[in-house]
Order: structure tokens, then sequence, then C-alpha cells
């Protein structure tokens, strides 16, 4: 629960490391932008399950989309623009039978035995413990279907002018 002052694009830089080795062999890469770097008091443990979770979600999916042969590189993008951090993928997006309710207890659309679907849930829980937000922009990928996570970090910003 220790809140303590997080670089944001460092934190980043960490996560690229830690996942380019485990994305390496499968084809899937993780690419941050950061256009406008800022830094935020954060349980930093908070913050790696948070991350943990969307990127273990996205890789899921995109090596679901390989499998059926929709995507042959795995792409996910995690953008900094302060408050903001958006993180997306290259993949069929999410399902819209499901979007509305993303972020409700046992919603998911893994096959059975692949999730219990509570991950966005605890993601959110976390977020709002913080201060924060989490949603899924309007924008629409080639599929149709929604596709950008977008954490609002305001209420955690060191200088939140």
């Amino acid at each position: 629960e220790k809140r303590e002052l997080v670089a944001l694009d460092q934190f980043l830089n960490e996560l690229q490391d830690y996942y380019s080795t485990r994305f390496e062999p499968h084809h899937l890469q993780l690419t941050p932008i950061k256009k406008r770097a800022f830094s935020i008091y954060i349980s930093k443990g908070k913050l790696v399950q948070v991350m943990d979770n969307l990127i273990l979600n996205a890789e899921y999916w995109l090596r679901e989309a390989q499998r059926e042969q929709r995507i042959k590189q795995g792409i996910i993008t995690i953008e900094l623009a302060r408050p903001f951090v958006r993180i997306s993928d290259n993949g069929l997006g999410i399902d819209p039978t499901i979007e509305s309710a993303l972020f409700q207890p046992f919603v998911t659309s893994k096959g059975k035995g692949k999730g219990r679907g509570l991950g966005l849930f605890v993601v959110q829980q976390l977020i709002d413990a913080e201060g924060c937000a989490i949603s899924v922009q309007q924008k629409r990928n080639s599929h149709g279907r929604r596709y950008i996570f977008e954490l609002d970090f305001t209420g955690a910003l060191r200088d939140p002018d």
C-alpha cells in the first residue's frame, strides 16, 4: 500500500526489458511510445499488477490471432501522454458482445478454463483505489472493435497542474 514516486518512462523501459525475452520466441513485441512522460505517486506493486494483467490479456489474444493466422507479428503498444497511459495491440480487439460489461466480474470471452473474467475487474478496483480510472476508448480498429485501454492517472500525478 506504500505509495512512491514512479517515473513512468523508466517503468515502461523495465516492462519492455522484462517481456522482451518472453515475447521474442512468439513473434510478439512491446512498444513504448513516450509522447509526454510523467511521474505518479502510486503503489508500485499495484501498478505492476495492473500493467501485467493488461499485457497478459493482450498476449493471450494476440497469440490466439496468430494461431488462427489472422496476424503474423503481435504488437502491444503502450503510450505515455500525461496524464494518460494507453494500451493497445494489433489483434482483433474487444468482442462487441462484452464491451459494455468489460469491467464487471466474471465477464470473459476466453474459452472454458482459460480465464475467470476477473482480471479487468481487479484492474479497475486497483486503479480506483489509487484515485485513478480505467476505460476503453470509443475508437474502433479495422475489425470494427474497440481496442484501446486508457488509464487516467490524474489522481496520482506528482504535479497535477
